[in-house]
């Protein structure tokens, strides 16, 4: 028994220090990338630039004013806005920022996932039974579309550097989904941990020669070919992970543009925090529960190891429940060592997986060029690390096809907005 239980205690510390080896890569590799020249050609491609929109007449006008200012040739892009299910003036407000308005009726299929794939099949699907409610036609044909929340607010140079990969053949393209911080306790916090998730990995991953693991919703350029080939049909809480699983069991790669921008708040209070925080973890832990063994055959029987490394990923816990369970795991072997159950080198690898995710951290932070109060924002760990581990259980029984939409704060402009 006392064999049995010092191997189950060091597997599960070695699996601990195999997930921090992959963030300490991924950061020491995002300190030396470098962003590719900017070809000297003129962009060519047109775009559509789709923007679903519940509810968001406090947001959507900024949104589109920051659309409007980009150094993308404006007579190659057009912003279609999903007024989805609204029962506001989203769609009035819409059309006077100047976006073409497409109106969504379906009370019973609501979130975005369903809206991106009722708006997807009216602008590529020419034959169809019945035309949507519109308040405008698009005035062109998309090469592309680009998705944007409508809480966001764009840089200056989005859709130019967005675009860019195209050139190269490139599918699936993610550009930086990051948060701006405000006054909410933790706020400043989850925008360090977006500023790792969103900018370090992809920089990371792209400096070591792998594509993005997955798209996040907000930023992301789908191509016309794409499309056709890969409708969508992600309709989870996670619908830009579940759709990216099934881009890379298709061999799409996704590209990554480092320095095309999105900001969007962050969420205005704890509750709202909590409860956008349960749609992805607790999505991603359902598409994990769903999807990572087929991904795992998958990957054997092609003999694709991205494919494995998206199976990797897909397991990997947030950060926050992978720090909550190391420590919890420390705790628990420290306990056994004192009562003689185990010997006290057992505890390396956990010790050993708590250094390197804090060196992640710290360097990722350098890397991703973090701001003084991304670092002061660490003080909150510890508290962020309890709250995690009082809700595993949410989490962890957490539909996937359930419908979250986090709560709007007062708006507040954000750095970059004109």
């Amino acid at each position: 028994m006392d064999a049995t239980l010092q191997a189950a205690f060091l597997f599960a510390g070695l699996t601990g220090v195999a997930a921090s080896v992959y963030l300490l890569v991924l950061s020491l590799a995002s300190l030396f990338y470098r962003n590719p020249p900017a070809p000297g050609e003129e962009p060519t491609s047109n775009l559509i630039v789709l923007i679903p929109a519940h509810n968001e007449s406090a947001v959507v006008a900024r949104c589109a004013r920051s659309l409007l200012n980009q150094t993308y040739p404006r007579h190659l892009y057009e912003m279609v806005v999903i007024a989805d299910n609204c029962t506001d003036d989203t769609a009035a407000i819409a059309v006077r920022a100047g976006a073409t308005v497409l109106n969504r009726n379906e009370p019973d299929a609501r979130g975005k996932g369903q809206a991106l794939h009722w708006a997807l099949n009216q602008l590529f699907e020419p034959e169809r039974d019945a035309e949507p409610e519109r308040d405008a036609e698009p005035e062109q044909d998309a090469d592309a579309v680009v998705v944007v929340d409508a809480d966001s607010v764009a840089d200056r140079d989005f859709l130019t550097i967005l675009a860019r990969p195209l050139r190269d053949g490139a599918l699936a393209v993610q550009g930086e989904s990051l948060l701006e911080g405000n006054d909410a306790p933790g706020s400043a916090l989850r925008v360090a941990a977006f500023l790792l998730v969103n900018r370090v990995r992809p920089t990371g991953r792209a400096a070591l020669g792998l594509p993005a693991t997955h798209l996040a919703g907000n930023g992301m350029l789908l191509t016309r070919e794409l499309i056709a080939s890969r409708p969508w049909t992600a309709f989870s809480s996670t619908e830009d992970l579940e759709y990216s699983i099934s881009l890379h069991k298709a061999a799409v790669r996704i590209a990554f543009a480092s320095g095309a921008v999105l900001r969007s708040p962050a969420a205005p209070n704890a509750e709202a925090a909590a409860q956008q925080e349960l749609r992805w973890e607790g999505g991603k832990a359902h598409l994990a529960r769903t999807q990572l063994a087929s991904l795992v055959v998958a990957a054997i029987r092609q003999r694709r190891p991205l494919l494995l490394g998206m199976a990797f990923e897909l397991a990997m816990p947030p950060l926050g429940f992978l720090v909550a369970g190391l420590l919890s795991g420390a705790m628990i072997g420290v306990g056994l060592v004192l009562l003689g159950e185990l010997p006290a080198w057992t505890l390396s690898p956990w010790v050993l997986a708590l250094l390197m995710i804090v060196s992640a951290v710290m360097l990722g932070l350098k890397a991703g060029h973090a701001t003084r109060s991304d670092y002061l924002a660490l003080r909150r760990a510890p508290l962020f690390v309890l709250t995690k581990l009082a809700r595993t259980r949410r989490v962890m029984s957490f539909r996937g096809d359930t419908w979250i939409r986090t709560e709007r704060g007062a708006t507040s402009e954000i750095q970059g907005d004109p």
